[in-house]
């Protein structure tokens, strides 16, 4: 399922784009639907950018970059990192 939601969230530009150019704008019910559809679409987008940011600001903490002596070089940390988001049965 969640397969699909990201393939849906993927190809929604193309999706809209058609909409936009099948949609009666005589018919109410599909403009009400076709900007109902739009702004759900909008607000997926921007709850995943908010997400990435939040995700971005915990990995990328300069307090916590500080206070482990183990990292010296910026790869050290690309490797502690790569080591935390790893699956853990290849840990």
């Amino acid at each position: 399922m969640g397969k699909f939601i990201q393939q849906l969230i993927r190809w929604m530009p193309l999706i809209l784009f058609f909409l936009l150019l099948m949609v009666d704008r005589n018919n109410i019910y599909h403009v009400i639907g076709y900007i109902t559809l739009l702004f759900m679409y909008s607000a997926v987008l921007i709850m995943r950018v908010l997400y990435a940011k939040e995700q971005w600001h915990k990995d990328f903490n300069p307090d916590n970059i500080g206070s482990k002596s183990s990292i010296e070089k910026m790869s050290d940390l690309k490797n502690e990192i790569d080591l935390k988001n790893a699956p853990r049965s290849e840990r």
